[in-house]
């Protein structure tokens, strides 16, 4: 049986190519970062904010971010960002507030955009971040 060359090139492509798919799943490249728990949290803080140390941490229902408060009062949020999870301290610029029982979490950086979880005691959050826009104000 003679097999054409341009067979044989379209054969050994599709061999490459599901040989480096499988090697991308079999070590988990491209997986979408999941938050679980308040250390896994805590870690990821850690980790966007060099020194970060968390005294309380809510944990979006979903696994999609968080938002977390140290010893001093600096809130930290966290948000998936591709295949990473990006963080930023909220400063005066920023404000919260609940829309159908999930804290909406604007950063005031655009660029960071709206963040919305759906934590326990969402209120609370919303009023401190609410906070650190009045303490400059004072």
């Amino acid at each position: 049986m003679k097999v054409s060359p341009e067979l044989m090139q379209f054969l050994g492509s599709l061999v490459a190519i599901l040989a480096v798919a499988g090697l991308a799943w079999w070590l988990k490249l491209g997986s979408t970062p999941q938050l679980s728990s308040d250390r896994e949290a805590q870690a990821a803080a850690s980790e966007a904010i060099d020194g970060f140390e968390s005294v309380e941490t809510a944990v979006d229902a979903n696994g999609n971010g968080a938002i977390l408060r140290d010893r001093s009062g600096c809130l930290l949020l966290l948000k998936r960002h591709g295949n990473k999870l990006a963080g930023r301290l909220l400063t005066h610029s920023a404000t919260g507030r609940i829309d159908k029982g999930q804290l909406v979490v604007d950063s005031g950086e655009r660029r960071f955009g709206l963040v919305i979880l759906t934590i326990d005691h969402a209120q609370s959050w919303a009023d401190r971040i609410n906070g650190v826009r009045s303490e400059r104000d004072a």
